[in-house]
């Protein structure tokens, strides 16, 4: 008995200091910005946030990261296949691929590559909120620049909250692990 005890007691502080990084993280309101980056998945309201940026006229780049070709995720994605199938359609420029790895430390590369390529002073990282707080140490570790991390606003269900406080944390113990870019 003192063993569930002790364990739910654990558990319990656990979710106490994770609250912080993933139910409350530091976060950005939109604003002006050289690019929107939209990191995967790209769901059609992460989407609908960057195009009300660029349509605010934020930005004039729409850069988004893709995932692997999977019809059930691409049905939940269809603004982002829409821009990205024709992206010289839209009136502003739209850039879409799969980083390699398809990871967040993939889309960090990626992100600094078009940086360096496009010699963006700042750039807009659009995802759900209880990623803000990793996507902002590993976008960190390969720019130094101006970063705004912008919370997607998506709702989620309490199952997918536990996912990702499992999930968040494991991937936290990650980049523990790694060292720079």
């Amino acid at each position: 008995m003192r063993i569930v005890i002790a364990g739910a007691v654990v558990a319990a502080l656990a979710l106490i200091a994770c609250l912080p990084l993933y139910a409350f993280p530091a976060s950005d309101e939109p604003r002006a910005v050289d690019a929107v980056y939209v990191i995967g998945p790209p769901t059609d309201t992460r989407m609908e946030l960057a195009e009300q940026m660029i349509a605010d006229g934020l930005a004039d780049t729409l850069v988004v990261s893709l995932v692997e070709d999977d019809a059930e995720k691409r049905e939940a994605m269809e603004r982002a296949a829409e821009l990205c199938d024709a992206p010289d359609a839209w009136g502003f420029e739209v850039l879409c691929s799969q980083p390699e790895p398809f990871t967040t430390r993939g889309e960090a590369r990626w992100m600094r590559e078009l940086v360096e390529s496009y010699g963006w002073e700042s750039v807009a990282v659009i995802t759900i909120r209880p990623h803000l707080t990793r996507t902002r140490v590993i976008m960190e570790r390969c720019w130094d620049g101006d970063i705004a991390y912008v919370d997607s606003g998506e709702t989620l269900a309490p199952w997918y909250w536990a996912y990702q406080f499992a999930y968040q944390t494991a991937g936290f113990a990650k980049v523990a692990l790694q060292d720079g870019c």
